[in-house]
């Protein structure tokens, strides 16, 4: 009941008791409303304020969850913190111990952009590279490459930054010469490392250098030590077959002279007292040929001999070129028995000449040798000598069997013989000890030369200029 309500109910009351009440009561009865209106007033009161204490019961419910949930969070934020903490600081960790290997490194390292920009540099890259790391940096790394090599160098990363997008390369290596500044050039073995981001694209390049210069020039030492060991064995080999080849050819080539000499002296032991002078001339001239035939032989094999232990020498000596064709056509002729003919012509300006008289003898004597030995009988055999221009040029010329073409670029190599010349006896030396002492004069050896229709060879020999007379 509201207080309004109860003030006209007891104001009916007091209407109807007016006349049985006296003014005490009166006031009693007032005093009495007085504090029921004051009690009902506290009583209204009381209910709002328990309203406003139960909001507010929910209101401090609700802040103190909230508190709650504040002081959880902040524990939460403080362990983040904390970790936090500890990850930066195993990251400066981390960063000082990149830092010292990254300048204790022994090799050069270097870390650039992508287009070779250097951004970082150890002091190993300070010192190959000779210049200081203020200068270093934010230089292109392609100023130090060698000019030669600069265009691959530029291709190489323009190809890698073509693929920038693509990881599908993380180590390059390869080897460069570098110019360091004020110094010379230096070979550089080089790996380069992809420096990719979280998205795997190629943010940066990583650069190691290690001067190889070194142990490239003992790898070439030893690499030539080992290809001179290589032609040594190689020769030492080839010179060992040489040996056995001489000796089974030598031994060969020696039987049928030498069974000449033994049956012509046989035949003139038992019956030179029964033959006419004539015949028994035949067996001599026979003896002698054969003489001749085997010093020859051994003429060969010992020239031979000294150029693979490489004891035959130059000794050029004044000669008269003239006198010489002739003297040595004389013993030519005797082995030869007057079967061909011999056209021989001298026309030199200057006669006297220096060269070496051992080696003219075998290179003259091997090329007419051959000349009487492929013709056939009755044929001319032609020889000359000539100077000019202070070199002697000799040519020999026959009409005999001539030389296959195939055979003409090997017929100077030792044991090679002609493909037609296998009916003809012969050791396949002469015109490989011909060729060596030509050679040996600084000179030229040309070959003409024709199936059926013979062969002409001419040689030109310089004059010693070194002859001291």
């Amino acid at each position: 009941m509201s207080v309004r309500a109860a003030c006209r109910r007891q104001a009916r009351g007091f209407q109807g008791a007016r006349c049985s009440v006296n003014v005490d009561d009166l006031a009693l009865q007032l005093e009495n409303m007085h504090k029921r209106v004051a009690l009902l007033q506290r009583q209204s009161e009381q209910q709002k304020a328990q309203k406003d204490i139960e909001l507010l019961t929910t209101v401090f419910q609700e802040i103190h969850l909230a508190l709650e949930e504040l002081q959880i969070a902040n524990e939460d934020l403080q362990q983040q913190n904390e970790e936090l903490f500890n990850a930066q600081q195993d990251l400066v960790a981390q960063r000082q111990r990149y830092q010292e290997l990254f300048e204790e490194v022994p090799d050069a390292y270097l870390v650039t952009d992508t287009k070779g920009v250097i951004q970082e540099a150890n002091s190993a890259a300070t010192t190959l590279l000779n210049i200081s790391k203020s200068f270093l940096l934010g230089e292109f790394l392609e100023i130090y490459v060698l000019e030669k090599e600069l265009i691959d160098f530029h291709l190489k990363l323009t190809h890698l930054s073509d693929r920038t997008e693509i990881p599908d390369w993380k180590i390059q290596e390869w080897e460069l010469n570098l110019r360091p500044r004020n110094r010379m050039p230096i070979i550089a073995a080089v790996k380069m490392v992809a420096i990719r981001n979280q998205y795997s694209k190629l943010v940066g390049l990583r650069w190691l250098f290690r001067d190889i210069s070194e142990s490239k020039r003992t790898q070439a030492k030893l690499q030539c030590a080992e290809e001179a060991m290589g032609q040594a064995l190689a020769k030492e080999r080839q010179f060992s077959e040489l040996k056995s080849r001489l000796l089974t050819i030598t031994s060969h080539e020696f039987r049928t002279p030498l069974a000449t000499i033994h049956s012509s002296a046989e035949l003139l032991e038992h019956y030179r007292h029964l033959w006419s002078d004539e015949r028994q001339n035949t067996h001599l001239r026979r003896i002698q040929t054969s003489v001749m035939h085997m010093t020859q032989l051994l003429n060969d094999v010992l020239m031979l001999s000294q150029d693979e232990t490489g004891k035959l020498e130059l000794n050029p000596t004044p000669l008269n070129l003239v006198e010489f064709c002739r003297d040595l056509l004389e013993e030519l002729q005797q082995s030869d028995r007057s079967q061909h003919a011999i056209a021989f012509s001298g026309e030199c300006q200057c006669t006297s000449a220096n060269l070496d008289a051992k080696l003219l003898r075998q290179i003259l004597s091997n090329l007419f040798s051959n000349c009487l030995k492929y013709s056939p009988v009755g044929s001319i055999v032609k020889f000359s000598v000539t100077t000019a221009n202070d070199q002697a040029i000799f040519q020999t010329q026959d009409s005999g069997i001539g030389i296959p073409p195939s055979d003409i670029e090997h017929i100077f190599e030792p044991f090679h013989r002609a493909s037609n010349a296998s009916n003809i006896p012969g050791m396949g030396l002469g015109m490989s000890i011909v060729k060596q002492a030509v050679d040996l004069h600084g000179g030229e050896i040309i070959v003409e030369s024709a199936i059926g229709a013979g062969t002409t060879f001419t040689v030109i020999l310089p004059f010693s200029i070194n002859l001291h007379l």
